[in-house]
C-alpha cells in the first residue's frame, strides 16, 4: 500500500512538473517529444526557434532566435553555449554611428540532426551545422560545418571525419542516445 501511495504522489508531481514546464517553453515555435531544456536557458525570440524530438540543452545556454534558430532531432548542446543569428549594422556606406548603429543584422542558424556541441562554444549567424557533426569545446563556429566533421578550435577547423557508415548504421537502427538512455515524455502535445 505504501508504495502504490508514493507511486501516485510521484505520478501528480510529474503531471504538475510537466504541465510548468509546457507552459514555460510554450512561446516556442516548436517543442519536439523527448526535449529536454536545463534550467538557467536564455532564450531571445522563442517565437523563431524551433526545437526538434530528443533534444538536450544545458545548463546556462543561451539562445537567440532572431535571425531564426532549428535545432535538429537528437542534437546535443553543453552547457554554456551561445548560438547568436543577429549581429550589429557595423559597416557599410549608410552607417550612422560607430563603432555600430541601431540597425541589426539577421542570419537564420541551422543545426543537422544529432549533433553534439560542447560546453562553451559559440556559434555566429548565419551558420548551417551538418548533421551528425562533433563541435569541440569552446569552439568558435564562423562558417558552416560539413555533415559527420569533428571541428574544433578558435577559429574552428575541421579536425576529421566521423564514420559514416558506422554512423549512418546506428541510425538505420534508431540508435540515438537521449532515444535510448532517457525518456523525459514532457510535451507530445507541443510537437507541431
Amino acid at each position: 500500500m505504501k508504495e502504490y501511495i508514493i507511486n501516485q504522489y510521484r505520478k501528480i508531481r510529474y503531471k504538475i512538473w510537466r504541465r510548468k514546464y509546457i507552459k514555460k517553453y510554450s512561446a516556442l515555435k516548436c517543442l519536439g517529444i523527448n526535449s529536454y531544456i536545463c534550467d538557467g536557458v536564455g532564450f531571445s525570440s522563442m517565437q523563431n526557434i524551433s526545437i526538434g524530438n530528443h533534444v538536450w540543452i544545458g545548463h546556462r545556454c543561451n539562445l537567440d532566435g532572431s535571425g531564426g534558430l532549428s535545432i535538429g532531432d537528437g542534437t546535443i548542446i553543453a552547457r554554456e553555449t551561445e548560438i547568436l543569428t543577429r549581429n550589429h549594422y557595423f559597416q557599410g556606406a549608410d552607417l550612422q554611428e560607430i563603432p555600430y548603429d541601431k540597425r541589426f543584422i539577421n542570419k537564420a542558424v541551422t543545426i543537422g540532426e544529432n549533433v553534439w556541441i560542447g560546453i562553451r562554444a559559440i556559434i555566429t549567424p548565419g551558420v548551417n551545422i551538418g548533421e551528425g557533426a562533433v563541435i569541440g569545446a569552446g569552439c568558435v563556429v564562423t562558417k558552416d560545418v560539413p555533415p559527420l566533421a569533428i571541428v574544433g578550435g578558435n577559429p574552428f577547423r575541421i579536425l576529421r571525419f566521423r564514420d559514416e557508415k558506422q554512423y549512418y548504421e546506428l541510425k538505420s537502427k534508431n540508435k540515438i542516445y537521449l532515444k535510448e538512455n532517457y525518456n523525459y515524455d514532457i510535451s507530445p502535445e507541443r510537437t507541431k
